[in-house]
């Protein structure tokens, strides 16, 4: 089986990445939504969980966190860092090896690496994990692509309407800055869905 090429860059930079994870909160990060986070305890599935940063953050409010993350520097950083928490080897767009439903799931920094069939598939199954009340908050990455790298550029309104297919509603759209130097310098935004099951359909 082929490497999947953003899984290898964080893999080799994972030490590097964790770093600049850290250097923001939480708080700042979804500063924007935290008022639609579901009243603790709720299960949470922190998708693409890095450094463990989130998935500490929503133990430490009382909410149940599974943490998918399929580069094995990052789950032992997360093993450590929230021993509570359930990691699991895991990706979109299938997310093989999930199973039950969530009050809230959280795909931070993850979506510019699928292509639109993968993010068509991925909607499906991310609806199909959500609670009938729960929340999907999903940041979209705004900025310059480079030339060859792995990932896509996204455009909110279609990401919308992708997910509006998969009978998810917009709850709130947020734009935010860049909140690291790094990834300000090189020009990059970024803006939140917060979206739901859409009880009219």
């Amino acid at each position: 089986m082929t490497e999947d090429p953003a899984l290898a860059i964080y893999a080799a930079n994972a030490a590097t990445m964790a770093r600049r994870y850290d250097s923001v909160t939480t708080d700042t990060v979804l500063a924007g939504l935290i008022d639609l986070i579901p009243t603790p305890p709720a299960p949470v599935l922190d998708i693409g969980a890095g450094s463990g940063r989130d998935t500490d953050w929503f133990l430490s409010r009382g909410h149940a966190v599974t943490a998918a993350e399929p580069v094995a520097q990052f789950r032992q950083m997360i093993v450590a860092r929230a021993p509570s928490a359930t990691v699991v080897d895991s990706a979109l767009p299938d997310l093989a090896g999930l199973s039950g439903r969530f009050g809230l799931i959280l795909v931070n920094a993850v979506w510019h690496h699928l292509d639109p069939a993968a993010r068509d598939q991925a909607l499906q199954r991310l609806a199909a994990l959500l609670t009938p009340d729960g929340r999907l908050f999903l940041a979209l990455r705004r900025g310059p692509v480079p030339a060859g790298a792995p990932l896509h550029d996204l455009d909110p309104a279609a990401e919308t309407a992708r997910a509006a297919a998969a009978g998810l509603a917009l709850l709130r759209r947020h734009d935010a800055p860049a909140h690291d130097a790094e990834t300000a310098a090189a020009g990059i935004s970024w803006t939140w869905l917060a979206l739901a099951k859409d009880t009219g359909r």
